[in-house]
């Protein structure tokens, strides 16, 4: 049954390990590339979580947050440190969205969010001001996600030429405590 449910962003604890482990955004079935984060997301040690990582959900909010329903997944952080010898980089790893809320465009959400901490965590520790994901050019969604948001295509990832390399230069900006929200129709 389609309803109206609030749908906020919680960074990933303990607590959702059991909410990560039914986690589907993928037919049964469905392409590797689509197969891939589901496994990666479902198999994921909440318990420790390493310290230049952060990991977010969208979630539909139970009683406490081990009733957490999870609809959307990130993982993002710092690929490579900005020093005085050469610039650093931010890579956004995973943006997943749960298969039941297809079509309500809460990947636009989950960037905007992951983007806005992005560039609050580069105004305040003078970051380099670029973020990169790898992207499945078979896997449309994500490419049509990202270009909304001004990514470019780099081309070719080097290492693996199966995958495209994306990128957008930001500009820094403070966004302090930053919580996002919508309502959607699922």
């Amino acid at each position: 049954m389609t309803a109206l449910k609030l749908v906020i962003e919680r960074e990933c604890s303990s607590d959702h390990r059991f909410a990560l482990r039914r986690f589907v955004c993928c037919e049964p079935g469905g392409p590797e590339w689509a197969m891939d984060p589901q496994r990666y997301i479902r198999g994921l040690n909440v318990r420790r979580q390493p310290s230049d990582i952060t990991r977010t959900l969208l979630v539909v909010a139970g009683a406490d947050r081990s009733q957490d329903d999870v609809v959307g997944f990130s993982e993002y952080g710092v690929a490579v440190e900005t020093t005085p010898e050469h610039e650093g980089v931010y890579q956004i790893a995973y943006i997943a969205t749960a298969l039941k809320t297809r079509g309500t465009h809460l990947g636009d959400l989950m960037l905007s969010a992951v983007l806005m901490h992005i560039s609050d965590d580069a105004w305040r520790f003078n970051r380099t001001p670029l973020v990169l994901a790898q992207v499945d050019p078979r896997n449309k969604p994500s490419m049509q996600l990202f270009s909304r948001f001004g990514f470019t295509d780099e081309g070719p990832d080097p290492d693996d030429t199966e995958y495209r390399i994306l990128a957008l230069e930001f500009t820094p900006q403070e966004h302090g405590p930053y919580l996002a929200s919508t309502l959607a129709y699922f």
